[in-house]
């Protein structure tokens, strides 16, 4: 009985100093990429291909299983800007696709050009300020940060000082990612203040 107790402790022990992985993959998403993920890059690669978009295939890069990198930064009529770095922005085919997928409504709303700080990096989600294990959807080319939006009146929005409810543009263009399948709940300041005060993540939707 005294052996039987022992092990349980010891079990209960061992799976309490085991860090849990947390993963954030799309649901049906694996790495490497199944046959199926695999089919489906090749159908987003096929729409790119008709929408007439500007592509390269992107060198094999961890976790993201169809990267491109766009030889223009455009797509459709949306310009996409990047704010820091230089030389090549790889990202998922799907991401791509997302944004060409709202890029008519956000002309509509006068939307030029999308300004990023970030687009794929490998690393975690933090929250309050504090690392987790929860792999960010940065890490598998489908996020992007989103910090200003310029408008084809010549005006340049930044996320951190005109996002009002006096100037509406600023969430309008939010609620065109909010309001579209290709995408998750874009996290703002109005729905998480505390983590993104000064950008959107933006992020696509997938479904397998």
């Amino acid at each position: 009985m005294h052996a039987l107790l022992l092990m349980a402790v010891l079990a209960v022990a061992a799976t309490a100093k085991t860090p849990r992985k947390v993963p954030n993959m799309p649901r049906g998403w694996t790495w490497p990429p199944s046959v199926t993920m695999k089919t489906v890059g090749s159908g987003c690669l096929a729409a790119l291909d008709a929408a007439g978009v500007a592509y390269q295939r992107g060198k094999p890069t961890n976790k993201i299983a169809t990267p491109i990198v766009l030889k223009d930064m455009t797509l459709g009529e949306l310009v996409l800007v990047p704010l820091k770095g230089k030389g090549s922005y790889p990202m998922d085919c799907h991401l791509a696709a997302a944004i060409l997928a709202v890029a008519p409504a956000l002309r509509v709303l006068g939307v030029s050009a999308l300004r990023f700080r970030t687009l794929h990096e490998y690393r975690t989600v933090r929250k309050n300020n504090k690392k987790t294990r929860i792999l960010s959807r940065h890490a598998i080319g489908l996020a992007m940060d989103l910090f200003e939006v310029a408008f084809e009146d010549g005006t340049i929005l930044s996320i951190e000082h005109h996002w009002s409810a006096l100037d509406l543009r600023l969430p309008q263009v939010a609620a065109v990612f909010d309001g579209s399948e290709a995408f998750r709940t874009p996290l703002t300041p109005a729905n998480d203040p505390h983590d993104h005060g000064d950008h959107v993540h933006l992020e696509a939707h997938m479904r397998l």
